[in-house]
């Protein structure tokens, strides 16, 4: 079994329907949590908030052992955090830095046609963050 699955498993076993059967991928899963953020964020629900931030942080992070890993969390999960206002305004409290400025030109991307929003989230983000990420 691959370490997203088993991960994911510990993780978000009530959802295992949605990602362990064999034609199921990493984007399954991904799709599953965009639903359940929005969920969280609206039940004020932390807990939940903390395993899925955490799992596709964990994703991303994988980078060097597994590029396609790293990109289905930004393309997945983090471009698609722009389009619902609530998980906009929690992108400066659950995305690391190092994360937002490697996806940064996905939310740009995303918001083109919004471009006030995208100036918005990037000077919210730099004043939680005391970073100077250009707008």
């Amino acid at each position: 079994m691959s370490a997203w699955r088993r991960k994911a498993l510990e993780l978000f076993y009530d959802a295992r329907r949605n990602f362990t059967a064999k034609d199921d991928t990493i984007y399954t899963l991904l799709v599953e949590l965009r639903i359940r953020v929005v969920e969280a964020h609206e039940n004020n629900d932390t807990a939940e908030l903390d395993k899925i931030y955490w799992y596709v942080e964990w994703c991303f992070n994988q980078q060097k052992r597994s590029f396609d890993l790293c990109n289905a969390a930004a393309v997945g999960f983090y471009e698609h955090l722009v389009q619902e206002e609530i998980t906009r305004h929690a992108i400066p409290y659950r995305v690391k830095p190092n994360i937002f400025e490697q996806v940064l030109p996905l939310f740009e991307w995303m918001l083109q046609r919004k471009e006030g929003q995208y100036k918005e989230l990037v000077m919210e983000y730099n004043r939680v963050n005391h970073t100077e990420f250009e707008c």
